[in-house]
């Protein structure tokens, strides 16, 4: 996309005209904000996801409770672009709440795939991954509690960011799920685009020396990460594998990783919804319109967001639980330093998910593997572990499957060490990443 005022006005009648269903709401493109535009990122349009507050227009969430609902003032995210000259377009939509990974319908209609209207963008961050995905905007803001940012952007053939938690403000101006989890994040067309991003947006940088060589772990064989993995996305991991040998700056090393998993099955889900009670709560009741927790919950317009906000009000009590289970989250935390340690590397790579983009209504079931698997557990098999821990995370796109349907890896980094991870994800693009044809 061509970048300029003449692309913030070709973006916002993309956004207009948007059938993917990407948008939630779209600015006046006579608005000032274009005419003023200055900075390092002077006149490129972006969106944002709808669970982030923007003065200009309302956060709803994707939830009928919150439609409408407008705050005072933007996210400091928000402000740090609009500073830097970058320029809203308009919000983007999301599984309702940020509850889930499917972008289903709840009070907007359900997102679909660039690739395959039939399918699934990814979530939670669909909207913006759609967005991104298909052109419409160079990059988009996206949340990601499990795996929401990366999600997406593989599925959508694009690519994704996480920051450590603590690297980009947070001021409370945002739908929140788990403050011990929850990041915002970035969803771009290209890597340089998300450090452009980062840039203006973070709260520090650590200046480093870039190694010659890198060590890169890689799941061994019969790990979680890697079983099962569907045909296609199997292939582009094996034909990745096979290029990455080949380089003299990339050494892969087979990893131990399965106690990452048993330790965020074993405490992941507990969190989240302990959490969600208690910070969605004070978010409803700061708004100028106040709301409470059960109005959300009771006008929720997906079932399974209903259920699950149904379970977090029910657990909120639960405090000896959380307790535990923070407990277990501070162990696989260590477990991650034990690891970048013992092994001497710089990131973890792996399938960003174990499946390709799912059909548009497989809400709570999918096909794969050769048979049913709840959709939601299957989708954020591996990006749960990174994201529970909250180390930064960036996913590539690596190419088109069998199925016609995009497919990303990602490589988690060290906690705070996002700018040794971006030197890290660039040598890694420059022999795996694949623009997506959609781009071209």
């Amino acid at each position: 996309m061509q970048h300029g005022t003449s692309a913030f006005e070709r973006a916002v009648q993309q956004a207009k005209d948007d059938p993917l269903d990407a948008f939630t709401a779209v600015v006046d493109p006579t608005s000032s904000q274009a005419q003023h535009a200055s900075g390092p990122l002077a006149g490129i349009p972006y969106a944002v996801k709808d669970n982030i507050d923007t003065a200009d227009l309302p956060t709803s969430a994707n939830t009928p409770a919150l439609v409408g609902s407008r705050r005072e003032h933007d996210h400091a995210v928000v402000t740090r672009l609009h500073d830097a000259g970058a320029l809203l377009v308009g919000k983007t939509n999301l599984h309702e709440l940020a509850f889930g990974i499917t972008t289903g319908a709840a009070a907007h209609p359900a997102t679909r795939n660039p690739f395959d209207p039939a399918r699934s963008p990814g979530g939670s961050s669909g909207g913006s991954g759609a967005a991104v995905g298909s052109g419409m905007v160079p990059f988009a803001l996206a949340t990601d509690t499990g795996g929401s940012v990366s999600i997406p952007a593989a599925w959508c053939g694009v690519y994704g960011y996480r920051p450590s938690i603590g690297r980009w403000p947070s001021d409370g101006r945002a739908a929140p799920l788990s403050k011990s989890r929850d990041a915002i994040g970035t969803i771009a067309e290209s890597l340089d685009l998300v450090q452009r991003v980062d840039a203006v947006v973070r709260d520090h940088h650590t200046q480093t020396t870039p190694p010659t060589r890198f060590r890169v772990g890689v799941p061994r064989k019969d790990s979680t990460y890697l079983n099962p993995l569907a045909d296609d996305v199997q292939q582009r991991w094996d034909h990745m594998l096979q290029t990455l040998e080949q380089t003299d700056t990339i050494e892969l090393v087979e990893v131990e990783t399965d106690k990452l998993h048993e330790l965020d099955a074993a405490c992941g889900i507990s969190i989240v919804l302990y959490e969600t009670a208690r910070d969605l709560s004070a978010y409803l009741a700061a708004l100028p319109d106040p709301l409470t927790f059960e109005q959300v919950r009771d006008q929720a317009g997906a079932d399974d967001v209903r259920e699950l906000l149904t379970l977090a009000w029910k657990q909120r009590e639960h405090h000896e639980a959380y307790r535990e289970a923070m407990n277990l989250r501070e162990q696989l935390r260590t477990e991650w330093d034990r690891l970048f340690a013992d092994y001497d590397i710089t990131g973890l790579l792996r399938p960003t998910t174990p499946i390709s983009p799912t059909p548009i209504g497989d809400e709570v079931l999918t096909t794969a593997f050769g048979q049913e698997v709840p959709t939601f557990g299957t989708v954020i098999r591996n990006t749960g572990p990174g994201s529970l821990a909250a180390q930064p995370a960036v996913t590539i796109p690596i190419g088109v499957g069998t199925a016609g349907l995009p497919i990303g890896v990602t490589i988690d980094g060290a906690r705070d060490q996002d700018d040794t991870l971006f030197t890290l994800a660039a040598e890694l693009d420059s022999y795996i990443g694949v623009r997506s044809p959609l781009l071209h």
